[in-house]
Parts: structure tokens; C-alpha cells; sequence
């Protein structure tokens, strides 16, 4: 089945479409042409649980003689569970054919199946379905919905005169139309980078789960799914979107999860360029997590306060951002209650072995003594006088006179 309308749009913009395609691309697609193909009697294949579907983003730029995808995503699906994993589209992978490249440039190559294929072997996971949607479809799919209310923290404005693009949003509650939605989510600033894109995508899709979907008729369905016809493309069989649409109408917010693939960011000389080099260590457990369903603890869910013990400038900020980089959640950085520990001690507040463990793998180039609170009562007490505690935090991170660091000494904490 193929719904798609060829369009050109001027210039580039920033990366990737947001993560509600994910929604706008499945909740389509399930919730009416489903029905309509439902009740032409088709035959019905077993219900694959959970249901995974690669999700394509696709821009559109002038002149260009291929497309790549902007935004890769895999949706994983179960009744009341929706799990999405980004993939960024600079993650430099193998394709079959032995080159190396950036896996946003297997949709240029090969299409939706060159790019399903690449996506597969990368996370190491079977994935026999796609979707794909391009920019002027999620405008038009947002409009047809009749937008989506979020709050914008702050003023979001951007302007790029050579890409044609316009990027004007006001603070403060309101319904973004198809144009101002994905300005929202394509909204990328230096300070909060692709996390802060990230939650943008987040609020969107959740606002669209809370007053959007639930307000949609079968008649309005139908006058969609006329629409989307034009812009979307998938090759999910006509009868396994119908029964998964009854599963996708009770979604909430509280069900979804989205999460990031990891890499380190690289640049080479050319032709190579900058790219992402693939973190397979971290992204094994998340795809365990994600598209397995295994019962699997992620770094992300590891809530860490780095205090610095040892007197050495620097030092507990300099561990809080590595923390970060690999993926950990740093919740605070700062100084202990004294600056004489002896001792570096990870103190062990949730009493999730999975989480302690996780912290506790990581390559110390010194060696860190794990305790309960009861076992330091002191350090706890000394800890609460200076107004550190260990609420909202799975562990605290004392770094002390034996906690070794290669970087160069710096200020702050």
C-alpha cells in the first residue's frame, strides 16, 4: 500500500521531524484506513505483539536529486504500551554492502526498504514494517486535526534567509497549526540541543494523546485518511492496521516512551566529515528494553547527585558531565559536606541492585565503595546539614582524595 505526494519544498532547515510523527503517521493509519479495509472483508493475518514499525521522516529540499531522512525512528507497539526509539540521523553504520556511511542516506540509496534493512541490522532486531511521512504531510495532517494546544516556556525564533525558513513562536498557551507545530518540534537552540528538541516532541505528541484523538469521529477519521492518502506511504497490511487501531484508541501519555540512541559525536577530514559514532555497549540495553520488552535498567533511569569530597576544583562537575554524556541521569553537582573524604563511596538510596550495578560498572580508574545509608549514617547527617539529601536521586556520588581524573584541573565545584 502506497500513499505519498511528491512535493518540493524550499531549502533545508533544521534536522529532523518530531517524534509525534510517530503518532500522526500510526493513529492515521490505524484508525481509519484500517476500518475502511476492514470492512471490505480481508483477510486476516495473526496479529504480530508487539507491533514495530520503522518511521521515516522525510524532507524535502530544492535542487536535491535523492531524499534522506530527517527523522528515523522504530515504534514499538503493545496494547496500552508504545515505545519509540530515535535513531540520529547522523549515525555513521555498515550497510550490506560493506560501506560505512551515515544510515540517514539509506533512504536515498535503497527507499523505505533499503533504510528498514539498514535500521534492522543495526539494533540487531527483526523489523518487517515502515512508515513514511514528509514534512508537508505532517503540516497537513496537524491542520486536519485541528492543531494541537502547548504552552511554549519561552519564545522560540529562528530565521535562515538561504533556506527560506521562518521560525516565530510566542511564549506562553496556544494551538499551533500544521506550519507552527513543526517549527516547534524542528526548534533547535544551543543550549538544550536535542534534549530540549526532544521534550518539544514530547509535549506536542502528549497534548495530541489528551485532546486531539480523543475528539475524532468516525466521519472525521474517514475525511482524513482522504488526505493522508496523499502524504503517507506504508507497507503494513491493510487488516493488522485496522486491529491494531482499537489498541492505539485507549493510548495515554503515562504509556509512551521515547528515548535517544546513543553515539559520540566525530568529525574527520573529508570525505568522512562529521558523524556519530555508534555507543554499542549503551545501545544494546536499550533496544533489550524498548523493541525486546526486557526487563532492563538504562542509564537514563539512574538518578545520580555528584558531590565533590575531595577538595579538587572541578572535579564533580567534570564527573557529572561524563555521567551525562553516557547517558546517566545527573540530577546535582556540587561540593559535599566536607572536602577532606578520604574515600569515594557511591551510597545507595533507591536499593535498585540493576541501577547501583550500572554505576558501579563503569571503568573507575579508582576504586568506589558502595553503601546503604544506614551503613554512613554520619555522612547522611552531615549531608542534610548543608542541604544535600537523597530525595529524587537513586545514588549519591561522594568523590573523594583517591578518585582519579585524567582531564586537567578546572574551576567550580
Amino acid at each position: 500500500m502506497r500513499f505519498f505526494r511528491r512535493r518540493r519544498r524550499q531549502g533545508r532547515g533544521h534536522p529532523r521531524v518530531a517524534s509525534v510523527v510517530v503518532l500522526l503517521v500510526l493513529a492515521v493509519a490505524f484508525s481509519a484506513t484500517g476500518y475502511w479495509w476492514y470492512k471490505s472483508r480481508v483477510e486476516s493475518p495473526s496479529l504480530e505483539d508487539p507491533l514495530n514499525v520503522v518511521v521515516l521522516g522525510i524532507d524535502r529540499i530544492e535542487g536535491a536529486k535523492a531524499q534522506r531522512s530527517d527523522t528515523i525512528l522504530v515504534a514499538s507497539l503493545r496494547e496500552n504500551d508504545l515505545r519509540v526509539l530515535a535513531l540520529p540521523r547522523d549515525l555513521r553504520v555498515k550497510y550490506p554492502d560493506g560501506r560505512v556511511e551515515k544510515i540517514n542516506a539509506a533512504y536515498a540509496h535503497g527507499g523505505a526498504e533499503l533504510a528498514r534493512h539498514v535500521i534492522a541490522n543495526f539494533l540487531g532486531v527483526e523489523l518487517r514494517y515502515y512508515a513514511v511521512i514528509d514534512y508537508d504531510g505532517f503540516e497537513k495532517l496537524i491542520d486536519l486535526v485541528g492543531g494541537v494546544t502547548v504552552t511554549v516556556p519561552q519564545a522560540l525564533k529562528y530565521t535562515d534567509h538561504a533556506q527560506k525558513l521562518t521560525i516565530d513562536i510566542p511564549a506562553g498557551r496556544q494551538k499551533l497549526t500544521g506550519k507552527a507545530a513543526l517549527g516547534y518540534v524542528r526548534y533547535r537552540d544551543e543550549k538544550t540541543g536535542d534534549l530540549g528538541r526532544l521534550q518539544r516532541q514530547r509535549q506536542l505528541w502528549e497534548a495530541f494523546l489528551r485532546e486531539g484523538l480523543p475528539q475524532i469521529s468516525l466521519s472525521r477519521w474517514q475525511e482524513i485518511v482522504s488526505t493522508a492518502q496523499q502524504y503517507v506511504k506504508t507497507n503494513i497490511p491493510p487488516v493488522i492496521i485496522y486491529r491494531w487501531s482499537q489498541r492505539l484508541q485507549g493510548l495515554k501519555p503515562e504509556m509512551v516512551q521515547i528515548k535517544q540512541v546513543p553515539g559520540e559525536p566525530l568529525c574527520k577530514p573529508k570525505p568522512v566529515g562529521c558523524y556519530i559514532e555508534p555507543d554499542p555497549v549503551r545501545t544494546a540495553p536499550l533496544v533489550a528494553k524498548m523493541i525486546k520488552r526486557l526487563e532492563v535498567v538504562t542509564a537514563d533511569e539512574v538518578r545520580i547527585k555528584v558531590l565533590n569530597g575531595a577538595g579538587v576544583a572541578g572535579l564533580a562537575r567534570r564527573v557529572g558531565e561524563r555521567l551525562q554524556h553516557e547517558g546517566f541521569t545527573v540530577v546535582h553537582i556540587g561540593n559535599a559536606d566536607r572536602l577532606d573524604y578520604a574515600h569515594s563511596y557511591i551510597i545507595d538510596i533507591s536499593g535498585n541492585a540493576q541501577k547501583i550495578q550500572l554505576l558501579r560498572e563503569r571503568p573507575w580508574r579508582s576504586p568506589v565503595q558502595v553503601v546503604r545509608p544506614e551503613e554512613v549514617r554520619d555522612i547522611i547527617k552531615g549531608l542534610a546539614a548543608k542541604g544535600v539529601t537523597g530525595q529524587d536521586a537513586d545514588a549519591l556520588l561522594i568523590l573523594g582524595q583517591d578518585f582519579q581524573l585524567q582531564e586537567e584541573d578546572d574551576d567550580g565545584s
